[in-house]
């Protein structure tokens, strides 16, 4: 078990940008190496379900709170059977876990699972620098390892494969469906595909009384079919979207069907190619649980949780026309004006780019699930009752 003698007797780390910049310190974690894309994530608390988020696959995550380990890890908050991250970078790891639900230290976890870590390094300047030249390739480095000159160990980060290009939702997946009953009576059905799926979002689907089918990512519309489904959900998940074409059919059948569609996170950047809008990687991304989110049907900001390094190209202001009728922008980021959302106004289909299931909070975004709730029932037809995009806030 992890403790403090432990921390006092740490191998020595390195982490190796791809563009050429390094920072050293200790392991923490599996010893070994490991390599990925270099992002950052701006949550104060949240650490296990980062962790355990698959759309963080091939992904090492930067932590930019700089006290990571503090509540340990519990058997509740998992977001999937195992940590996807492709590595993990902290400032100062917690010498001990203090918390009434903690079942063991982080450290114990990482090591278990083989995911390779640094600490004691400047996160805050590793961070500066991912958003001034943008997220890139990283190669973590401990034990042994760290004794190989930097142009080998930078030749590792070069030759690792590039996220751009990258279909990852079938390695994520899981391999075979399963059902999560409705809690209470059932309302409806719902096929959701997953892309990458984190558990809380199913788990709040059958809150609602809605008898959930999760799919395998390689699941076909006669699959989708044969669960009796209501509507039909596509999930969060890694990878670039633009090399989705399988799941761009896939939505495309579900949308000539009419069947009513609600997508997150991948899913929204999937309905925005369906609707033939393109995409694009963004400098950094939007990872963390802090991110301000303009919903411009009614004007309210809320404050969202987000991971995508990718983004639909879809005009923000006034409707498309579309091979599926009107379409527009329903969210936009603040930080940034990144599409956050779309909305079908002639066919029941709408989708964000963040979070509504939020784990670890925040929750301003939970109405979502009754939203597709609407359009399932029928109570809400498209375009029935959506006004202009309001302005928000000055």
């Amino acid at each position: 078990m992890t403790d403090t003698a432990t921390f006092l007797d740490r191998q020595p780390a390195v982490l190796v940008l791809e563009d050429g910049r390094s920072f050293r310190g200790d392991a923490y974690g599996a010893v070994g190496g490991t390599v990925g894309e270099a992002v950052f994530s701006t949550g104060m608390t949240g650490y296990q379900e980062t962790l355990t988020d698959p759309s963080y696959h091939r992904q090492v995550v930067v932590m930019t709170a700089p006290h990571i380990g503090n509540t340990g890890v519990n058997d509740e908050d998992d977001e999937s059977r195992r940590m996807w991250v492709a590595g993990f970078v902290v400032r100062d790891p917690a010498v001990r876990p203090s918390n009434w639900r903690s079942g063991r230290p982080l450290e114990d976890v990482l090591v278990e699972q083989g995911v390779v870590g640094i600490s004691g390094i400047d996160t805050r300047a590793l961070t500066r620098h991912l958003r001034e030249r943008g997220a890139m390739r990283v190669g973590v480095f401990s034990g042994p390892l760290v004794l190989e000159s930097q142009e080998a160990l930078l030749e590792r980060v070069l030759s690792a494969p590039q996220m751009s290009g990258a279909a990852l939702a079938a390695e994520v997946s899981t391999s075979d469906a399963y059902v999560v009953p409705a809690v209470g009576q059932r309302r409806f059905t719902v096929a959701a595909l997953d892309l990458g799926i984190k558990a809380r979002t199913p788990e709040h689907l059958a809150a609602r009384g809605i008898e959930v089918h999760v799919l395998p990512a390689t699941s076909t519309f006669a699959d989708i079919q044969a669960t009796g489904a209501d509507g039909v959900f596509f999930s969060n998940g890694p990878g670039d979207p633009a090399v989705a074409d399988r799941e761009v059919a896939l939505l495309r059948e579900v949308l000539d069907a009419g069947v009513p569609f609600f997508g997150i996170c991948f899913g929204n950047q999937i309905l925005g190619r369906a609707l033939g809008f393109g995409t694009y990687k963004l400098k950094y991304g939007h990872r963390g649980i802090n991110q301000p989110v303009l919903d411009r049907r009614t004007g309210a900001v809320e404050v969202t949780a987000h991971n995508h390094g990718f983004a639909v190209d879809a005009p923000l202001e006034g409707d498309v026309q579309t091979a599926y009728g009107q379409v527009r922008v329903s969210h936009i980021g603040l930080n940034d004006n990144v599409v956050e959302g779309l909305e079908c106004l002639d066919i029941p289909a709408f989708s964000v780019q963040y979070h509504p299931e939020a784990a670890a909070g925040p929750h301003d975004s939970v109405y979502l699930f009754d939203r597709f709730i609407e359009l399932m029932s029928g109570s809400a037809s498209p375009a029935a009752n959506i006004p202009a995009p309001s302005e928000g806030p000055a």
